[in-house]
């Protein structure tokens, strides 16, 4: 080196001498002064076998292109050989090439047409070699040795990084290899950096090649190479790069935006492989030689690399103690490389000693050349499961939160976004709540190998899949359950997302995932493992993994028959929802959606319940909701016409979409409340229209939403309920009843503790089999389902009939205040009048008083049977002739004419008039039945004893009565009496 810097500076005063001297002779720095005239040539003919002065001052005795320095001139090529003229001695030879900058070029091309210098055997150079040397940079000690190129091939081809740079060429004498040719054509170029586009980049778009780090030959820094474009090169790029060097990259992105994760990508463009230049090559300006193969080339990783070879080393961190994720030593194009986070180191290490000749173009084996790596900043969500949060393991951990959150019991899973070292597991938790269940489904799932990559592992991406409790759910090395056809859903459902300024219509999946088709736990954890034996760079896998935590508490898949009944005892203030189990719903297989809760309230309570919201998706009843006498809304019924959205549904397709709320007071006796079937808020329909306060200690709340679609479920279809817990007492009072007849009077407010405790509850009135229910009242009919009509009170009566699957309103009556006989009201039940078949007679009535304002209502009822249809009337009976007189022509011993119907012989003259005309206490009709007088006198003092005790035993028993009513109890196992009259009427107030 100190030679050729001395023969430079020799020449450069020589040539100043010379053109101070001789103003009019005057050489450029590139040339060579002929001395008898002043020519000038150019400095590679100077010793080139030919004379070009005509004094032949450029061919002098013993002369040697060896220990000079070169200049040239941009766009020009020059030429020189290197003859070695004693075979028996030692050999050491330098050659300068100084680029001086403008139009002298800014860098050195050198292109080796012939190299036979030494031997390089067992991967060290015998023989003789050359060393390069660059001014500004340290020396690394690493020599070129052997033949190129062979076969035709383009020759090797050197760039320089700096401006000047020296060949040392070095043969020892030894006896051994004496008889080894040796042939040095070299061809050299001076070149502008305006034109090395291939390594700097054009002007509008520059490549960053990093920092050089101070005192190396080649490491480099790179930061925020997210805003520019990053260039990873291999030193003096795109030519050869030098022996024995050590280049250590180091990425690192510090600036990240919120919320984000930063991930650094290398990857290599197609044709930016190898890239030697052919001596028709533009230099790094210019067209090179693409990354051409022989078709036998492969990727040589890992462990197919040997250690006196030239290898890369991608590290998943800024320091060599962090994992490898891959080392490189050779193939036609390097796969891509991501760390896992913002941070990279990738090594490069040379050996020692090679050949010119692997690096002719194409490759004859699969060696490592010049490389250049598109540098990338990918960014994820820092919430997201996409990358690895520690690089100890490659460990996700998916957990269902405490607080049921529609958005976190499901989600979507993806592979790494980033490599995964060889030999590596990457394990899935999923861990729910204790009633949960883990459903997952793969909507696609996929794994090869890199391009000429070969490679022998039978299994070298293996998926495992175990359920918490031990079982293992799935064990393959190729292809899981898939569930594909929900792909075209979901990635049109994304385009409809990203681009939301046009109209994108969004292909639905054609239908819901079966569980042939997916993974069912049976416990509240699953892990999920893939294993990499080679590693995600030349065996990358792939999939979109679909889970979700599917609540089992109300409703289990698997255990539960199908229905979807839900039971609460309620002791505190609660909140219900819909159920979250996706197998309710569409998305989940089912057709129609139809849960009941039951609530039942601790003894001494009841609940208030408060209808938040609700939610049917597109589907809502038409005719639309309407509001009944109580102020509640009542739905139109099930046979209307429903909008649902489009499809069919299961067997209740036809049905509307409902969300009730009933009291249960007896067995099979169920009181609707309330009613929707359209979307509501709490504010949109008012607090007081959805607040319910039942009297019952029972509530059932039905949700129903028919024809579901395939992709609906929780999210569409939903409703909110909030429950309190009030101190009451139970209703001591037992109102269901069965008896001949009675009579009942209700006041408002109420005063005893009765009437305080059964506020609210309704009556039941019962009649025996093969009888009819007649009840009478007073006050005048109101049309059904409204609340307004003409009614001097806003107190209101309701009857009720009892069918087998509900209780149907029949009757709204407006009460009087008094018993007013022209506003005398009658009814019986529907058996009286009609046919009813037996397997469907109910004769029982449910009366209800819904007291809003001070007041008072009473009624009657009485167990009637229609009259014998055999009586004969023989002749027509004297109108003084008593009722017993007239039965046989009725048709029965005791009944009311006006209604035609036959009544218990107890109600015959027990001092009420059970009959709307009285009849049964007409004086003419009781006077056989009660001893006169004049009777009890003649009988003296036995005969009035016994009167007055039978007149004791009466008022008893009529006290008896009225202290404890037969009514009819609740019993949940045992049915009521078959016999159970009485003799006297019953007061009651509420």
């Amino acid at each position: 080196m100190a030679a050729s810097s001395t023969a430079a500076i020799g020449g450069l005063a020589a040539a100043l001498l010379i053109c101070t001297a001789r103003l009019t002779l005057c050489c450029r720095i590139s040339e060579f002064m002929c001395k008898s005239n002043g020519g000038c040539v150019r400095l590679d003919e100077y010793c080139d076998g030919k004379y070009d002065c005509p004094d032949r001052s450029d061919e002098p005795l013993y002369c040697t292109a060896c220990n000079r320095t070169y200049y040239g001139e941009v766009g020009n090529s020059y030429r020189l050989s290197v003859k070695k003229l004693q075979k028996e001695r030692p050999f050491l030879c330098h050659l300068s090439f100084t680029a001086s900058g403008q139009e002298h070029g800014d860098f050195v091309e050198l292109i080796f047409e012939e190299f036979r210098v030494g031997t390089l055997y067992l991967g060290e150079c015998i023989g003789g070699e050359m060393q390069i040397l660059e001014l500004g940079r340290p020396y690394v000690g690493g020599s070129w040795c052997g033949a190129g190129p062979v076969d035709g091939s383009a020759p090797a081809v050197y760039y320089s990084e700096t401006g000047t740079v020296t060949l040392t060429l070095r043969i020892p004498y030894s006896g051994l290899y004496t008889t080894l040719p040796f042939t040095f054509d070299l061809r050299f170029r001076f070149m502008d950096n305006r034109h090395a586009s291939v390594r700097l980049g054009t002007a509008a778009e520059p490549k960053d090649r990093g920092e050089l780090v101070p005192g190396t030959h080649c490491s480099r820094n790179f930061y925020e190479c997210y805003r520019k474009r990053c260039s990873l090169q291999s030193p003096n790029y795109p030519g050869i790069y030098p022996r024995n060097v050590t280049c250590r990259y180091t990425v690192r992105q510090k600036v990240v935006p919120k919320c984000k994760h930063a991930m650094v990508a290398l990857s290599q463009r197609p044709g930016n492989g190898v890239r030697p230049s052919s001596a028709k090559a533009g230099g790094p300006g210019g067209k090179t030689a693409g990354s051409r193969s022989n078709g036998t080339a492969i990727i040589r990783v890992n462990d197919m690399c040997s250690e006196n070879e030239d290898r890369l080393v991608f590290h998943d961190g800024p320091d060599e103690s962090d994992p490898v994720l891959l080392r490189f030593c050779g193939g036609p194009a390097l796969p891509r490389v991501v760390a896992s986070g913002p941070s990279m180191l990738v090594v490069f290490k040379s050996w020692e000693h090679n050949s010119p000749a692997t690096f002719s173009s194409p490759t004859p084996v699969s060696r490592l050349r010049s490389f250049e790596l598109d540098l990338q900043i990918a960014f994820v969500d820092s919430d997201s499961l996409d990358y690895v949060k520690r690089t100890a393991a490659c460990e996700f951990i998916i957990g269902s939160p405490a607080v049921a959150v529609a958005k976190s019991r499901r989600g979507v899973l993806v592979n790494p976004q980033h490599t995964v070292p060889p030999n590596s597991t990457c394990t899935y938790k999923f861990q729910g709540q204790p009633d949960d269940r883990v459903w997952m489904y793969f909507e696609s799932y996929g794994h090869r190998s890199t391009g000429h990559f070969l490679t022998f592992k039978p299994c070298p991406t293996r998926l495992r899949i175990w359920d918490g409790a031990g079982t293992l759910l799935g064990d393959h090395c190729d292809t899981p359950r898939l569930c594909e056809h929900i792909a075209t859903g979901a990635s049109s459902t994304a385009v409809a997302a990203a681009t939301s300024n046009t109209t994108t219509t969004v292909a639905a999946p054609k239908r819901p995932c079966t569980l042939d088709e997916s993974y069912l736990s049976k416990s509240a954890s699953v892990i999920l493992q893939v294993h990499s034996v080679l590693g995600t760079v030349l065996e990358p896998y792939s999939f979109r993994l679909h889970y979700e935590f599917v609540d089992s508490g109300v409703y289990d898949h698997e255990n539960d028959d199908g229905s979807c009944v839900i039971e609460y005892t309620v002791r505190q203030s609660m909140d219900i929802t819909e159920p979250r189990n996706v197998f309710l719903y569409g998305r989940g297989g089912a057709k129609n959606l139809d849960c009941v809760y039951r609530l039942q309230a601790e003894p001494g309570y009841r609940m208030q319940i408060v209808m938040r919201n609700a939610s049917f998706g597109s589907r809502e009843c038409t005719p639309m909701m309407a509001k009944t006498v109580t102020g509640r809304y009542a739905c139109p019924p099930d046979d209307s016409n429903v909008d649902d959205g489009g499809g069919s549904g299961g067997d209740d397709a036809g049905d509307g979409p409902r969300l009730t709320v009933t009291e249960v007071y007896w067995r099979g006796v169920r009181m609707e409340r309330g009613c929707f079937c359209q979307n509501f808020t709490e504010a949109a329909l008012g607090s007081h229209h959805v607040t319910f306060d039942p009297s019952s200690d029972r509530v059932e709340i039905r949700f129903r939403v028919p024809a579901l679609g395939i992709a609906e479920d929780f999210t569409n279809a939903y409703f909110n309920a909030h429950v309190r817990v009030l101190r009451s007492p139970p209703c001591p009072r037992k109102q269901w009843v069965r008896g001949s007849g009675g009579e009942i009077e209700l006041a408002y407010p109420p005063q005893a503790r009765d009437d305080l405790y059964c506020h609210g509850h309704p009556w039941l009135l019962e009649a025996q089999p093969d009888h009819s229910m007649f009840v009478q009242t007073w006050g005048h009919f109101l049309p059904l389902n409204t609340s307004v009509a003409s009614c001097k009170t806003r107190n209101r009566i309701l009857l009720y009939a009892l069918r087998p699957r509900a209780v149907r309103l029949i009757r709204h009556i407006c009460p009087t205040g008094t018993r007013d006989n022209r506003r005398n009201i009658h009814m019986f039940s529907d058996e009286w009048a009609s046919y009813v078949p037996a397997d469907r007679q109910n004769p029982s009535f449910l009366v209800e008083f819904v007291a809003q304002e001070p007041g008072s209502m009473a009624f009657k009822w009485l167990e009637v049977s229609k009259p014998s249809t055999k009586a004969h009337y023989a002749s027509p009976a004297p109108p003084s002739q008593s009722f017993h007189n007239q039965s046989s022509r009725f048709g029965c011993a005791y009944g009311c004419p006006e209604l035609n119907a036959c009544i218990s012989a107890t109600l015959w003259c027990d001092g009420h008039r059970n009959c709307p005309s009285g009849v049964d206490e007409a004086d003419l009709n009781c006077h056989a039945k009660w001893p006169s007088f004049k009777v009890l006198r003649s009988y003296g003092l036995p005969v009035v004893g016994l009167g007055l005790a039978g007149v004791v035993f009466a008022v008893l028993a009529c006290i008896y009565c009225r202290r404890d009513p037969d009514y009819k109890q609740y019993d949940p196992e045992t049915e009521p009496a078959a016999e159970n009259t009485r003799s006297c009427s019953t007061i009651a107030s509420s």
